[in-house]
């Protein structure tokens, strides 16, 4: 068995922040550059930035029984740790990446743990029943993934708009409310936390206008563009089901990329036993937790960085004022895959920065498109700009 390497994992820091090289040489100078910076909006940010929830895995059930309800509370926290550990570990990697190393020790997953939340809870004398939400710290868990030679990913991606066509009773529908594989699909979003949100239309007239049903079922790149860019998404799915859930559903998918031709695939789910009071039944909740882990794993298996690898470049910004410096400012701050920003040089109309940052040239480009960002080939080096 491989031993599996546990390093000094990392306190609770920020992992990508904006640093000046140290070239003002007087007080009078310093200060004098200061106020100018102030006034163009040009300051650097403070150090810092919100916990990703990337890094957070909510839901943890556990139920545990012990000696004391005190005890059964503390293994109960333990055992939703771990569990909460194998949830995030296969966010951020292909499948069967986990069973490559060895089993975590609780005490190792412990210092990786930055927080946690009862959601719920239920106590008896030697009980302890809940429901937890588990957040991890995200520069210890990267220095133990690439401790372990570990390929991960965590960028996210821009949202998916999923079109949810149902054709169980034989002619395809989109946009008429009240259909189980639309409020399947409905359900999902607001529970997401992987690497590929998904959005789904809320069905109004803008809706109604922007595509019909035999447009999306053509792939008519126009209308799939349109309705993809008012909600602020990148690719564009339309997921036709066919068939029932007390027969089992034909699942037929066309994937239409931001970028590239479109792609597609099939899967069949079988009938689930369902119950009186389901929300959601069982087997459209199965089908669609299918659809988007084949979403994960294609945009994890493009994203994902072999454990410690970092690279370094040097690019200029380019923006044409104060508003335009700060959203690039904001967009970089907010790519986790760049740990390290340092401005080496300043304008009204561009600055000059050293980037370090995690994966090859082509997965930085993958971020930056996520944040709307293109880093482009100019005369003097890479250009970054803002899309919009």
């Amino acid at each position: 068995m491989v031993a599996c390497r546990t390093p000094d994992l990392a306190p609770n820091i920020a992992t990508s922040e904006f640093k000046a090289m140290p070239v003002i040489r007087t007080p009078a100078l310093r200060k004098s550059l200061s106020v100018t910076l102030i006034a163009l909006g040009l300051a650097l940010p403070a150090s810092g930035q919100a916990v990703d929830d990337l890094f957070t895995v909510r839901d943890v059930g556990v139920d545990i029984s012990s000696g004391n309800a005190n005890l059964a509370r503390d293994q109960g926290v333990r055992e939703a740790q771990r569990k909460a550990f194998d949830l995030l570990f296969d966010r951020l990697t292909v499948d069967g990446t986990r069973t490559a190393l060895p089993p975590v020790p609780s005490d190792v997953i412990e210092r990786m743990v930055q927080s946690f939340e009862i959601q719920e809870e239920r106590t008896s004398a030697t009980r302890y029943v809940g429901k937890l939400a588990i957040r991890f710290n995200g520069a210890a868990l990267r220095t133990y993934l690439r401790a372990n030679n570990v390929a991960y990913a965590e960028v996210r991606s821009k949202p998916t708009l999923v079109l949810p066509v149902d054709q169980s009773g034989g002619t395809p529908v989109l946009w008429q409310t009240g259909t189980a594989w639309r409020q399947a699909w409905a359900d999902l979003a607001p529970q997401q936390g992987g690497l590929v949100p998904v959005t789904v239309p809320f069905g109004e007239a803008a809706d109604v206008a922007d595509i019909g049903v035999e447009q999306a079922l053509a792939g008519d790149a126009t209308a799939l563009r349109r309705i993809a860019d008012r909600y602020g998404a990148g690719d564009v799915a339309v997921i036709v089901a066919s068939g029932t859930p007390e027969t089992g559903l034909t699942v037929t998918v066309a994937l239409h990329p931001a970028t590239g031709p479109a792609e597609s695939f099939s899967l069949t789910q079988p009938p689930l036993p369902s119950e009186a009071g389901d929300a959601v039944n069982p087997t459209h909740r199965a089908a669609v937790e299918a659809v988007t882990h084949r979403f994960e794993e294609r945009w994890t298996a493009a994203t994902q960085i072999a454990g410690g690898a970092l690279s370094d470049l040097t690019l200029t910004a380019s923006f044409a004022d104060q508003a335009g410096w700060l959203s690039i400012r904001r967009r970089l701050a907010g790519i986790n895959t760049i740990t390290q920003t340092t401005i080496t040089s300043l304008s009204r109309s561009n600055a000059v920065l050293d980037l370090r940052h995690a994966g090859d040239i082509a997965q930085l480009r993958i971020a930056l498109a996520q944040h709307d960002l293109v880093l482009e080939d100019g005369a003097d080096g890479p250009v970054l700009r803002a899309m919009r």
